[in-house]
């Protein structure tokens, strides 16, 4: 069993509060740090394809890119723009723009 950083699941599944009840995740993102890098990348990363999460982020926020991964993709795609999200059923997908995010606190 993994626990990424940050993650969706259906409204159902999130209204339980507890995680081995949140089996099918929509959206899975891990933020690299020295200790996790192999880990995300690798053993996270095959594991959410195998289970085919639809999608999978990964935030390195030295480099200040995040590579995305779907169940089928070999090699990520890197976005340094924003991240866009639409998840089904919902009315507007979510943005977030990287500057933001990476922006100094």
């Amino acid at each position: 069993m993994v626990q990424p950083d940050i993650f969706v699941v259906d409204i159902t599944e999130a209204r339980a509060l507890q995680w081995s009840a949140m089996r099918h995740l929509l959206l899975a993102v891990e933020m690299l740090s020295p200790s996790s890098t192999r880990a995300d990348r690798f053993t996270k990363r095959r594991l959410y394809q195998e289970q085919r999460i639809p999608l999978y982020w990964v935030v390195n926020g030295d480099d200040r890119v995040v590579e995305i991964w779907t169940p089928d993709t070999q090699f990520p795609t890197f976005e340094r723009e924003e991240l866009r999200w639409h998840s089904a059923g919902a009315a507007e997908p979510f943005v977030m723009k990287l500057q933001e995010l990476f922006q100094p606190l």
